[in-house]
């Protein structure tokens, strides 16, 4: 297969070392972009700065920084001091086109990736810029706890009670397809549902590739019963767990409420969800989060007997024909209503509507009537 061999370089002036290798590997996608090219087609990176040491991939701002450009994808990264400002060259190799041939439901590759990409939505530095800084500042005026449910980094929740005791608990999953995203870009979210008297955990969870998505399932069922087991302490009624997630955190509720293992859940509000992972498995994203043949039936909720919590399913008018077909399907299959489509709305700015009075929030507090 023919290829061509290129090198990427940008550059950022930024002081915090988080904030300056976002802005250099968004510079570098939009590139890519540019000569046809996604972040799949880059080889290695080299990495010069005052303070090499200060973008290492172990440190957690940056690698939530990648996580927010390049998602769960890894390779070579090589530190070089420089007097300079944080300057990072890429190799990419740009091979041949593949065979158009279908795959799966009459779509080739590209054709999948398209459909199940909402980042193309979207301008992505701004929505992160956006939800990091109003989750900061939520997180600030709001208050709340941050409590660990397991070993691991991620393993955590913010909670935030409700004004009485006994109160309903509203557990939020947020999305990134598994591999980006931290709770702390999404407590902003919550503030419609504390403002009508619910009890909310805003539940982080850890990413792919380190951690399979088979395996975020279970942590995902252990932060719950966790929760659930803790219900007195925290002061919130253990019968009336409500589930929300959005994307990925969508599938994880739905996998969280037909859990025969987990605690009782009473609804479940899945927005903008990935249901059937059958598709995913003709991508790279498949393989970073461990799909096989064996086991994305047991990982697709769309598969799953209906549970007996309450099911509404939302997402935004501008989202792809796959995101659509994906929540008609689970409607249908787990006997649900139809799905709420937000006017206006595509994959990210969806989450808005859970903020103000309005469609989406008023269908979140049915569910969780």
């Amino acid at each position: 297969m023919s290829h061509s061999d290129f090198t990427l370089r940008a550059t950022s002036a930024l002081l915090d070392p988080a904030d300056a290798l976002r802005d250099v590997l968004f510079s570098l996608g939009g590139t890519l972009a540019q000569q046809g090219c996604t972040p799949g087609h880059i080889l290695r990176l080299r990495i010069h700065a005052p303070e090499p040491q200060a973008f290492s991939l172990t440190r957690r701002a940056i690698d939530l920084a990648w996580r927010e450009a390049f998602g769960g994808l890894r390779r070579p990264v090589f530190y070089h001091q420089s007097a300079v400002d944080l300057v990072i060259e890429a190799d990419a190799q740009l091979s041949a086109p593949a065979e158009a041939r279908p795959v799966w439901r009459g779509m080739t590759v590209p054709e999948i990736a398209r459909a199940y990409s909402p980042r193309s939505q979207a301008n992505m530095r701004d929505v992160f810029a956006t939800w990091n800084a109003e989750g900061a500042a939520f997180r600030a005026v709001q208050g709340g706890l941050e409590i660990a449910y397991g070993p691991q980094r991620d393993a955590t929740f913010d909670f935030y009670p409700a004004q009485r005791r006994d109160a309903p608990l509203w557990v939020f999953l947020h999305g990134g397809y598994w591999q980006a995203c931290t709770k702390d870009q999404h407590g902003q979210f919550a503030q419609g549902m504390l403002r009508h008297g619910f009890a909310v955990a805003n539940l982080d969870y850890s990413l792919a590739p380190e951690m399979p998505l088979a395996e975020i399932v279970l942590q995902t069922r252990h932060g719950l019963q966790y929760l659930a087991a803790q219900a007195d302490a925290l002061g919130f009624d253990p019968a009336r767990i409500h589930l929300a997630g959005h994307s990925a955190g969508a599938h994880l509720a739905a996998m969280a409420a037909s859990d025969p293992h987990g605690p009782p859940i009473m609804s479940a509000l899945l927005l903008s969800g990935v249901f059937d992972l059958e598709p995913l498995l003709h991508l790279p994203m498949g393989a970073m989060l461990g799909l096989e043949a064996r086991n994305w039936r047991g990982l697709s909720p769309l598969l799953r007997e209906r549970p007996c919590a309450r099911i509404g399913l939302a997402l935004g008018a501008l989202e792809t024909d796959e995101f659509k077909r994906q929540s008609l399907e689970m409607a249908l299959n787990w006997n649900a209503p139809a799905p709420l489509v937000v006017p206006g709305r595509h994959h990210f700015s969806l989450l808005e509507d859970l903020r103000v009075d309005g469609p989406l929030l008023d269908l979140a507090l049915r569910t969780a009537a």
